[in-house]
């Protein structure tokens, strides 16, 4: 019975998230109600209430489980290019850059005026994101290609991540352009030892 409440409760939260990233993608975050959601799902503000506090706790929700889904795509992207550590890197930005343009949430974080909206979990409040991505992209790069240096490989890496970041709240090309110039900074500093192979 415990477990089929918790799956009940699941499936409720990731119902009212969906309906309040449609509500921002259709209205922007600075109009979103607590009272929209409830009433786009069809439950009451208690009940809304119960699993998000605020409407600040709803995006933070909503961002931590749009950078999930962004890992893993990047994951798929680096996983496509294992015998290639340029390739891999490029691919991994690109997606994330074409990613970003695309999403609604990400539009409406970029557009949001106020100090209390998205931008700043771009910005201002973006550790946590920085952190966990740096921490899987280093993680991923020293498996794959564990001849690469760990002190530059680390370097590269939170480079290559505040360099994408950047790029996604003011882009400077296309994404497969960034990507091409990210993944050239990367390079550069990952195997500035001059003893590491581009290769597996």
């Amino acid at each position: 019975m415990a477990r089929f409440r918790e799956t009940v409760r699941t499936l409720l939260r990731e119902r009212l998230l969906d309906a309040a990233y449609e509500l921002v993608a259709e209205r922007g975050f600075d109009k979103l109600r607590m009272a929209h959601i409830a009433g786009a799902v069809g439950v009451s503000r208690q009940t809304l209430y119960s699993e998000f506090p605020s409407r600040e706790a709803v995006g933070e929700a909503l961002f931590q489980r749009e950078l999930e889904r962004c890992l893993v795509g990047i994951q798929a992207a680096l996983d496509g290019h294992r015998d290639d550590l340029r390739e891999a890197v490029t691919a991994a930005v690109d997606f994330t850059l074409t990613l970003a343009a695309r999403n609604p949430l990400v539009r409406a974080m970029l557009t949001s005026a106020r100090d209390d909206g998205l931008l700043p979990y771009l910005t201002t409040r973006s550790q946590t994101a920085f952190t966990t991505a740096s921490a899987m992209a280093d993680g991923y790069v020293a498996e794959a290609w564990p001849a690469v240096d760990p002190v530059a490989r680390g370097l590269a890496v939170d480079t290559a991540v505040r360099l994408t970041a950047s790029h996604i709240v003011q882009a400077a090309g296309s994404p497969r352009e960034s990507a091409d110039r990210i993944a050239d900074v990367f390079l550069r500093i990952a195997l500035s030892t001059g003893k590491e192979t581009l290769t597996s």
